[in-house]
């Protein structure tokens, strides 16, 4: 009890409470928000050994601004690497997650952030399990909300634990906020008495790169817009409200029996409008499923780098898409480095590549000195060896560590880690403005909402990787089977799916 309270004086005084409202702790709604997410590739070359974890600090969903709720911010914890996670750190890390719920006790309701594309050996779905754990202590009363990524592999059983399930909508990403301010809103109307949700997940057997479902591009666009549609009218033959309808595209570098697509819905007391909006979507995916294509231009390595020089354009950016870092991709592969390095590209930055000891060499030399580096391929080495050159220091930044190298005219940002260069304001600090620039290579897959906001062309390279979007050459061993397009001939009708 002396622990509790001892927490409950720190969040007071952390000024965590949330609404103006004059009232004491004790006659607050109190609201216990944690995060444990992680997108795992289990192609990428490691297993993941620890995790790192800070109290939450999010910023709350705004439309809990006044609201006179107590939020008490618990572990949040994610894994220190990109791929597959080791039992034993994973289970301790739900420990620290599930004890900063236990020192928060009584709770009113529960706040999980996810992502929903974990992976654990011996544990499988850890995300999953996670709120299957969170309820086993609240009990079945106390509602549990969470929050997901759509490259969420998400089993059918999850519905059975969280009340009010809710996953972004757009790809590139631009709905975090407007997605937790769904959640939210949904748990303040539970909390009122206003809405009793009911979940329902429905999976679907199809399998889909990420960037063949894009909200810029169809079928996706449409089918999100379905989904919005049954939020705002419903579903024929049922009176309940749809509070909620995610369309889950998965992760398709995430080997598990549960990768793939589904069909998500939060429904406002009745599980039969839910399942009925879920058989609805997955019916309307399936009927796409042969019109799904990358959503943007792309190439291969020598051809994209072609038409990026010829280009009218005065700066074409170039994701490095089998090395993507936003795909828990290890982003030390020098193969286009090496490329524009070997064609004498003029004009050229590659940024970043992960690769520590390089970093520290540049630091010890000092800026505007020359010296012989081996760049890349320090984790990922099946995919040819490292750049071996002569490269002179440009530019050296302490945080985050990186230097930024010249090998000819082409610039290479170096990293202390996995980097991925997803904005604009990245640029800077780095001495280099990307416009000015005939080419900029990122290691993602689609080119992220910022910089597709400045950038002129953008052109997805079809490179080999961790995150190699030609998914039909990777090697899956737990994924269900049959699997479409990986299997071409599976069958599929969402009504006679089992119940979870």
């Amino acid at each position: 009890m002396g622990n509790r309270r001892e927490f409950l004086k720190r969040t007071l005084a952390a000024g965590l409470v949330v609404g103006s409202r004059a009232l004491l702790a004790s006659d607050r709604r109190r609201v216990f928000v944690a995060g444990f997410s992680h997108e795992t590739n289990t192609f990428h070359p490691v297993r993941t050994a620890s995790f790192g974890f800070a109290q939450v600090s999010r910023t709350p969903p705004v439309v809990w601004e006044d609201a006179g709720l107590t939020v008490i911010p618990g572990i949040h914890a994610r894994p220190n690497g990109g791929g597959t996670i080791e039992e034993k750190p994973c289970r301790e890390a739900m420990n620290r997650v599930l004890d900063s719920l236990r020192a928060a006790m009584p709770v009113d309701a529960v706040f999980l952030r996810l992502h929903g594309a974990m992976y654990a050996e011996g544990i499988g779905p850890a995300e999953t399990v996670l709120v299957g754990e969170v309820r086993s202590l609240v009990g079945p009363k106390v509602p549990i909300a969470c929050t997901f990524d759509l490259h969420g592999n998400i089993p059918a059983c999850l519905a059975q634990f969280g009340d009010i399930l809710v996953g972004l909508k757009t790809a590139p990403h631009t709905d975090g906020a407007q997605t937790a301010d769904l959640a939210g809103r949904i748990l303040l109307d539970t909390l009122a008495g206003k809405a009793h949700p009911v979940a329902y997940v429905l999976p679907i057997p199809m399998i889909l790169q990420g960037e063949k479902a894009m909200t810029t591009a169809e079928p996706f666009r449409s089918l999100v817009e379905e989904a919005r549609r049954i939020e705002r009218e419903g579903v024929l033959g049922h009176e309940s409200k749809i509070l909620a309808a995610t369309l889950f595209v998965g992760c398709a570098w995430t080997d598990s029996p549960d990768t793939g697509m589904s069909a998500m819905i939060t429904a406002d007391g009745s599980r039969g409008a839910a399942r009925a909006a879920a058989v609805h979507l997955a019916h309307k995916i399936w009927e796409a499923r042969h019109q799904f294509a990358f959503g943007c231009e792309t190439a291969g390595l020598e051809e994209g780098v072609n038409r990026a020089l010829a280009a009218k354009e005065s700066t074409v950016f170039l994701t490095d898409s089998g090395d993507n870092v936003t795909a828990s991709a290890p982003g030390d592969l020098p193969i286009v480095l090496r490329h524009l390095v070997e064609r004498n590209v003029k004009s050229a930055v590659v940024a970043g590549i992960n690769d520590a000891p390089a970093v520290n060499r540049c630091f010890e030399a000092g800026v505007g000195k020359s010296l012989a580096l081996s760049i890349g391929a320090t984790v990922e080495t099946r995919f040819g060896p490292p750049l071996e050159t002569e490269a002179q220091v440009v530019r050296l930044i302490e945080n985050p560590r990186m230097a930024v190298v010249r090998i000819g005219e082409v610039e290479a940002i170096l990293a202390d880690g996995p980097m991925a260069f997803t904005d604009p304001r990245q640029f800077p600090p780095c001495g280099i403005d990307p416009l000015t620039r005939k080419i900029v290579v990122v290691k993602e897959g689609y080119l992220y909402a910022a910089l597709t906001r400045i950038a002129p062309r953008y052109i997805m390279l079809l490179t080999p990787g961790a995150g190699d979007m030609r998914i039909e050459s990777l090697t899956y061993t737990r994924r269900r089977k049959p699997l479409f397009p990986l299997d071409p001939s599976v069958s599929f009708d969402p009504e006679a799916a089992p119940a979870p």
